[in-house]
């Protein structure tokens, strides 16, 4: 985790980034529920919300590996050009947009921890090598198989800045919503979603340059800007 943070801390542009994606899921998000309220709820338009979450959330993130995976490379890091790069692989990013959310929501009931670490690079595997899903998915269990306790310690410690502000953030915001007064209500719950998306932000960027790393290391490829001297992945090829 230190090391990652090194690297992110060169190239603020990593955190940058991250910050974007979190800020537009959010607000997507926030309009989904919205939407929800008021058509009185429909299950197919909760699911078609969730879909489009993930496929942002992807895209996002998509951008993010393709610009670590720069500065692990010692190349300048763009947004414009992450973007750009990331925007010619939008169909394989939407077929994995929906398994990605059965992933997330079975590890969330912990029942697809193995399946979630397991397909830690696939979405790596799909941009920085323009692969096709079953193949992205193939690589990475590959990798996952040969360096499982890399993949769990270090996906662990990159969760700790989400960790150490979501319990602030959860009370900060019930502080604000049974405040008498509107106004610091309002301000309390700000905070809190402004210290929630700092966390997450903070983790995402640091995750991202771990990912492109262990990806890059997997096909062989030395990175210009270590993220870990001990840390060794078998090539895939």
């Amino acid at each position: 985790m230190r090391a990652s943070l090194g690297v992110v801390s060169r190239r603020k542009k990593l955190l940058l980034l991250p910050g974007i994606t979190v800020a537009v899921v959010g607000g997507a998000a926030g309009l989904v529920v919205w939407t929800e309220v008021l058509l009185g709820g429909s299950l197919a338009l909760g699911v078609a919300g969730l879909v489009v979450l993930s496929f942002l959330a992807v895209f996002g993130t998509s951008a993010l590996l393709v610009a670590a995976a720069d500065a692990l490379q010692g190349r300048p890091v763009g947004i414009r050009a992450s973007y750009g790069r990331v925007a010619g692989r939008v169909r394989p990013i939407a077929g994995w947009a929906p398994i990605g959310l059965m992933q997330v929501l079975a590890a969330v009931l912990l029942v697809g921890m193995a399946w979630a670490l397991g397909s830690y690079l696939v979405v790596p595997a799909l941009v920085l090598d323009g692969v096709r899903v079953r193949e992205a998915m193939r690589r990475s269990r590959e990798v996952y198989r040969r360096d499982r306790a890399e993949f769990t310690r270090g996906s662990t410690w990159l969760a700790l800045p989400f960790l150490l502000t979501f319990l602030p953030s959860v009370v900060l915001f019930v502080l604000g919503l049974m405040d008498a007064d509107r106004r610091l209500g309002m301000l309390l719950m700000a905070v809190a979603a402004l210290c929630l998306w700092a966390g997450t932000t903070v983790t995402a960027g640091l995750s991202g340059v771990f990912r492109a790393r262990l990806y890059l290391e997997s096909k062989g490829v030395a990175a210009a800007d270590p993220v870990s001297p001990v840390l060794h992945v078998s090539p895939l090829e």
